[in-house]
């Protein structure tokens, strides 16, 4: 074994050190079978279940043939275990740091006929002059086989780093392909679109999320979109990606979950100015 190799944090079979290098090199990494089939079946029987969808249109097309589901977090259960999985808590933090919270939550669904998506940047809603620390980390699951003809994501391997020029529609791109069950990760300021799904009955299942820094505001504002009935509910490490962390002076000096779990936003030691007249 090399000094590297000895060196490297492994979590559950991923290395996750490599993983973070390749991340900080070329944009992405691409992790196969991190999810297994039995797996994908009951997250694609609670999504078809118990998620309600919305026609939206994708950035740049106007078919209506993406279908999605934001705001997971709210609708079901069947994905919490993702967002506690040790390998990405370790991936998420190994590119952003450990103040880190859920930024996007969404299932999509490509459906036959739609088209291209454009390239963009998804660190690009946050008015933050390039270059800058990585603050956006994401991944996405494959639930159905992604392949050339169903559309599988365009990206643009280092673009990353390309802070001096924007982004550029007519650049070369790699198109991801990945069998049902693979992650694909990668840092917010790399460029990527979904593809055209020019099959002629095969639809694309995704699940995506997003993570961003604490410090800023993400796009979905979980503690507003998770309802506090169903947040009390939660693992308390998954109460602190929805943005209940204990930063600075937290509520009245106490730590939101306490005040999660019992409502009051006034510190019970805190007193009336009783020294005055």
């Amino acid at each position: 074994m090399t000094t590297a190799e000895a060196d490297s944090l492994v979590v559950e079979g991923v290395n996750v050190t490599e993983r973070v290098a390749e991340i900080e090199a070329q944009g992405y990494t691409l992790i196969p079978d991190f999810i297994q089939a039995d797996e994908i079946a009951r997250i694609r029987h609670a999504f078809d279940t118990e998620v309600q969808i919305t026609e939206m249109r994708a950035i740049g097309t106007d078919t209506g043939k993406t279908l999605r589901a934001h705001n997971l977090l709210a609708k079901t259960r069947a994905v919490d275990y993702l967002f506690l999985d040790p390998r990405i808590r370790a991936l998420i933090e190994g590119v952003l740091g450990s103040r880190v919270q859920i930024n996007v939550t969404t299932l999509f669904n490509i459906l036959p006929g739609e088209t291209k998506q454009f390239l963009h940047q998804d660190d690009g809603l946050w008015p933050i002059k390039r270059p800058h620390p990585h603050f956006v980390c994401n991944a996405l699951i494959a639930l159905d086989d992604f392949d050339v003809e169903n559309g599988a994501t365009h990206i643009v391997p280092y673009s990353h780093s390309w802070h001096d020029r924007p982004v550029d529609q007519s650049v070369e791109t790699l198109q991801v392909t990945m069998s049902a069950g693979t992650m694909l990760m990668w840092e917010g300021g790399l460029w990527h679109g979904g593809g055209a799904n020019t099959s002629p009955d095969r639809e694309r299942l995704g699940f995506f999320m997003s993570h961003n820094v604490a410090y800023l505001r993400p796009q979905e504002i979980q503690l507003l979109s998770v309802p506090r009935n169903v947040a009390v509910q939660l693992p308390k490490m998954l109460q602190r990606l929805l943005g209940y962390h204990q930063f600075g002076l937290g509520v009245d000096g106490r730590d939101p979950i306490d005040v999660l779990k019992d409502g009051n936003v006034i510190n019970p030691s805190a007193q009336v100015a009783w020294w005055r007249d």
